[in-house]
Parts: C-alpha cells; structure tokens; sequence
C-alpha cells in the first residue's frame, strides 16, 4: 500500500491505515476468501496485508510494489499499469490506499479486471469525496461514490460492497495531530489550493467480474 505514504501522510507511521486490518478482514470475509485463494496485493508496501491474510486465512497471495526500495519476501517489483500476470491468475486483487494516487486509473483497473478469473473480486479502499465533486486534491485524485463505480462498471467489474469508513479515518488523522503529527496534513486540507466544497472520506469497495 505505498501509495498511501505520501509525504503528507508519512507522520501516521507505516504499516498504519485507516481502520488497519480489520477492513481487509472484512473485505476477504465478504469475497469468501480462503485457503484456496490465490490473491495479489497491488502496492503492497512492506507485504503487511499479504502476511495477514497468508496467516490468518491460509491464502496464496502475491504482492506487487513499484518502489524498487521495497525488497520484502512477499513483494516483487511492477507497475499496477501493467501487471505481470497472465490473464485469469488470481481470484482476488487488493489495491488498499493506492488507488487516488496513481496515474491512469483506469488501465490499472482494467489490468485489475484482466488477471481476475471469471467470478473473481477486486478490493478497494481508499480516500474520496464523499461530498462535492470528483477532484483532484493535493491528497490525490477523491473520486466520488458514482464516479468511482463508473470507473469499475467501464473496466467490466460490477460493484457491491460499498461501505463508509471515515470515522476510521478521522480516527487515525486525530491520532496524528494529538501526536504532533501531521500538521502539514490539517494546514493542506484548509489550504488555498483545496477544492471548495470536498469534504474527503473513506472508503471500502468490492467488485466483482463477470463469470465467463
């Protein structure tokens, strides 16, 4: 999930996140992932989640980083623009804190939805607008609920699970200012260059690909 570690969020410490495993335990329960799986995690950081879900639910997972720095046992290099899998490899694809912050989106879910077998489940979770006005934010790219759902129905993946997490991250954002930490975060979200009108959330997405 490197993509969540921009420098403005660099202060909540890695191998945090908003609502921290419990969300992807969710989302897996919710997939019915298990010991057969064989799932990839795209922006897998330091292979946090992949660990997680290889301990706790006996799945196969595969992890993906572009940042050549991040040499971990459960991560390999690659672009989620291009990943190199063929197609129908894996039953699941996580893509956690990421998303808002890489370029050309929709390739990366159309790759997502490429190395999906039929029936296969894509995660996200993320930031967003969760009022206002998809923008783009010194955050990132904030999709809104029904842009983001375009974006997944266009690559042929059919949304179902969407849950509101941001009381996860108010949480975590609160537990960084009380620190000390991220200020530049809180100066940022009541800056200038700040869309008016974006009040930014969080999100947990499942989609789902067609069965052949």
């Amino acid at each position: 999930m490197s993509g969540w570690w921009s420098p403005l969020f660099r202060d909540c410490g890695e191998g945090e996140k908003p609502g921290g495993l419990a969300l992807t335990r969710r989302a897996a329960e919710y997939c019915s992932f298990g010991p057969d799986s064989r799932l990839l995690d795209v922006a897998a950081g330091a292979g946090e989640t992949a660990r997680y879900l290889r301990r706790t639910l006996g799945c196969q997972v595969a992890g993906l980083d572009s940042d050549p720095s991040r040499t971990y046992p459960e991560v390999r290099p690659g672009r989620a623009q291009a990943l190199p899998f063929p197609d129908g490899t894996f039953d699941g694809v996580l893509i956690e804190c990421a998303l808002s912050q890489m370029d050309q989106p929709e390739t990366v879910l159309g790759e997502c939805a490429r190395v999906l077998r039929p029936g296969g489940w894509l995660v996200l979770s993320d930031l967003y607008a969760r009022r206002g006005n998809p923008a783009q934010t010194p955050l990132g790219r904030l999709d809104s609920r029904e842009s983001l759902e375009n974006r997944l129905l266009q690559s042929g993946l059919t949304p179902a699970l969407f849950e509101d997490h941001t009381a996860a991250l108010t949480a975590l954002w609160a537990g960084a200012l009380m620190s000390g930490e991220g200020c530049a975060l809180s100066q940022t979200m009541r800056g200038p260059d700040w869309p008016e009108g974006v009040k930014t959330g969080y999100y947990l997405c499942t989609a789902q690909k067609g069965e052949a």
